[in-house]
């Protein structure tokens, strides 16, 4: 069931923050002094029927259904970020950047209407102002929230063509007084507590409870992988986990991971995660690239989707779902973990309005097996 996010003032709603552990490892002046309670529940957790897995006992986190707006794992980031937003009293504006449909952006542009922020969203697409198809989505909402919409080259890289447009907007707009620039995903030292805290408190519960093994989740821009990690890592190791990604490649993601754990001082796990002793990351799946699937992947979600009942998205838990179906029929995560007697979690990350992307339209009618017919005759 949808929740909506509570509807308290902003004093009400920020509060003084605690790691729920005690770790001597990460230092005190990196801890969030603040967190926006925006999450007013622990979201549920489903078992997996369907007859792509057959004899896998796997679980579902449902944190597609954290809030109204299907800001799914977005969310739970934003609620540090945005706790650090309210508590500077000069910010005016918030930057961010993603794909043209991100769901991070719709996010921010909730919670900057909300708390009556002006959002800028530099979005990446090979569209134009002027296409008819361009206000549709997550960009529709993103525009009537009253965000401020940037469209920007759908290959630009982060390092050589978002931060340096983000960085001429900030400038633009007052400086870093006035302006609080999110990256990509809000993936870094600050949005990644939102899963560390998530894992502490509603994962590890879980482990005994359903007999858990492995932690299964899409990766694109690291933050939730990197915050789950560490969770994990803090409280024992007890799960292995499994991050499939959804673009890029193993490389890019230990860098990033890497350099997150340098700026927190806990450069002695960096060669763990280069060994994959604390994170599988599987890039065997990546396929066609971000947001984009090949036919037999569009013609798996639809089986799921009509299975199940729950809906998955061909950006994140579509594509994830397909890597882990192939490594379950192929045997392969068999090799990743003493665990194989354990079940799985798969961590639903949410997405649904990635579905309504026009870019999908051919290849939802060809997976159709005619379940469309014409009856405009009698």
């Amino acid at each position: 069931m949808y929740r909506r996010l509570s509807t308290s003032s902003t004093s009400t709603l920020l509060k003084s923050y605690s790691l729920p552990i005690n770790s001597k490892e990460l230092k005190s002046k990196y801890l969030p002094k603040h967190r926006l309670s925006l999450i007013n529940h622990e979201t549920s957790i489903e078992k997996l029927q369907s007859s792509l897995f057959p004899s896998a006992n796997i679980y579902i986190k449902r944190d597609d259904q954290l809030d109204s707006y299907a800001s799914g794992n977005k969310l739970r980031k934003l609620e540090f970020l945005f706790a650090d937003i309210l508590s500077r009293s000069q910010c005016q504006h918030i930057i961010t950047a993603g794909s043209l449909h991100s769901n991070h952006c719709k996010a921010v542009a909730v919670l900057a209407a909300r708390f009556k922020k002006q959002a800028h969203i530099l979005l990446r697409t090979d569209r134009d102002e002027h296409d008819e198809q361009i206000l549709q989505g997550n960009v529709l909402l993103n525009y009537l929230l009253g965000s401020k919409l940037y469209l920007i080259p759908k290959k630009a890289n982060i390092k050589d063509g978002i931060e340096p447009r983000m960085k001429q907007l900030e400038d633009k707009l007052g400086g870093k007084d006035k302006c609080y620039s999110i990256p990509i995903g809000g993936s870094d030292t600050v949005g990644l507590f939102g899963y560390l805290d998530c894992f502490i408190n509603e994962i590890v519960p879980l482990i005994d409870k359903y007999n858990l093994g492995h932690l299964v989740l899409p990766v694109s821009s690291g933050g939730t992988m990197e915050g789950l990690v560490l969770g994990n890592y803090f409280t024992g190791n007890r799960l292995r986990i499994h991050a499939f990604a959804v673009s890029d490649n193993q490389n890019y993601f230990k860098t990033h991971f890497n350099t997150i754990l340098h700026q927190l001082e806990l450069d002695h796990l960096i060669e763990h995660i280069n060994n994959n002793n604390l994170v599988n990351i599987i890039d065997s799946y990546v396929g066609l690239g971000y947001g984009r699937m090949t036919d037999e992947q569009i013609s798996f979600l639809r089986t799921i989707i009509s299975e199940t009942g729950i809906i998955f998205d061909p950006v994140y838990t579509g594509k994830c779902l397909w890597g882990l179906h192939e490594e379950l029929r192929t045997k392969k995560l068999d090799q990743y973990s003493n665990n194989n007697n354990k079940n799985i979690l798969f961590l639903h990350t949410g997405g649904l309005l990635g579905l309504m992307n026009p870019d999908y339209g051919k290849q939802w009618l060809l997976s159709n097996n005619n379940h469309i017919q014409n009856w405009m005759k009698l």
